[in-house]
């Protein structure tokens, strides 16, 4: 393959967003406009005329470069219009410059894993929203449809008056501490994508308040021609308790209902959050952590 290796600015940016908005696990953490919102610096690795494309996100810590997977995006990795082969992945993967020395990176759920790397094998929770909600509903497990009932009955209701400040401080007081390697640059982060995906006409805010109108959570979920994202969800201690998060993806399942896409949980490694999606009827789709270390071992302390 004729691979090209692209700065940012040198990226055509019309057919990059091509390539990724018709790919086969199309998402949008690859658009341009999300990649330059979450990170510094990336570049491109780009098959003949954007048919197939790749970011590098570039990192940079004691003066060493390194690929990362910045937050707010679970899957990057290579993104086709047309089914890869194991060939085809690893010409990609072996197309990263040497000069990477440590490389952390998720590839997508169309990734195979790169033969000279054992990845990771990482799981992301889907629910095809194809059916009428009766139907989809007829999958929920019985304890989550316990606590439907129950937060119905002490009055919560969904909210759509949230605004993107709000959502934002909301996630930095009672999630971002919970997020090893949270910064106060990512909450500016939080506000640039949802302002910039609102602009876009791609992203809905909602909210879940209690009967006296106190909010116990917030999402932001990013609409995709292919799924629903499940992007920023946050509960309060309160929330938490009262199930509000269980009432909001509810609630976007019944208004995207009969829908031919997917709402994407995305996922969690943490069992008890798994299970919740679970308890939807979402079914595991897998993907791959592709990591590496070739630094010297004076200098691997920097990564672990």
């Amino acid at each position: 393959m004729d691979l090209k290796i692209l700065d940012r600015e040198d990226i055509d940016e019309k057919r990059w967003n091509g390539c990724v908005h018709f790919a086969i696990s199309a998402m949008p953490y690859a658009y341009t406009w999300y990649l330059d919102n979450v990170c510094e610096e990336w570049k491109g690795i780009v098959y003949d005329n954007y048919k197939i494309v790749m970011p590098l996100v570039i990192g940079k810590k004691m003066g060493i470069e390194y690929l990362y997977q910045p937050f707010f995006t679970q899957q990057l990795g290579i993104f086709s219009t047309m089914p890869l082969n194991q060939q085809n992945i690893d010409e990609f993967y072996n197309a990263i410059p040497k000069e990477y020395k440590y490389i952390d990176i998720n590839f997508n759920e169309s990734n195979y894993s790169p033969t000279s790397v054992k990845g990771e094998e990482r799981d992301n929770y889907l629910l095809e929203l194809h059916y009428n909600y009766e139907t989809l509903e007829q999958n929920f497990s019985k304890n989550l449809k316990r606590k439907l009932k129950k937060a119905q009955e002490e009055g919560l209701f969904v909210a759509t008056d949230v605004k993107p400040e709000q959502l934002a401080d909301f996630y930095k007081k009672h999630t971002a501490n919970k997020i090893k390697g949270f910064k106060e640059k990512h909450y500016y982060t939080i506000l640039r994508i949802v302002y910039k995906a609102l602009s876009y006409q791609m992203g809905v805010i909602l909210g879940v308040k209690n009967k006296e109108g106190e909010l116990l959570a917030v999402n932001f979920l990013i609409n995709h021609p292919q799924r629903i994202i499940n992007l920023l969800p946050s509960s309060s201690k309160e929330g938490l308790e009262k199930n509000a998060m269980a009432v909001l993806l509810n609630h976007i399942i019944q208004y995207n209902a009969g829908q031919k896409k997917y709402l994407d949980f995305e996922g969690s490694m943490i069992a008890g959050i798994a299970r919740f999606y679970a308890s939807f009827g979402a079914k595991p789709a897998k993907y791959f952590r592709i990591k590496t270390n070739h630094l010297p071992k004076i200098l691997r302390i920097f990564k672990k």
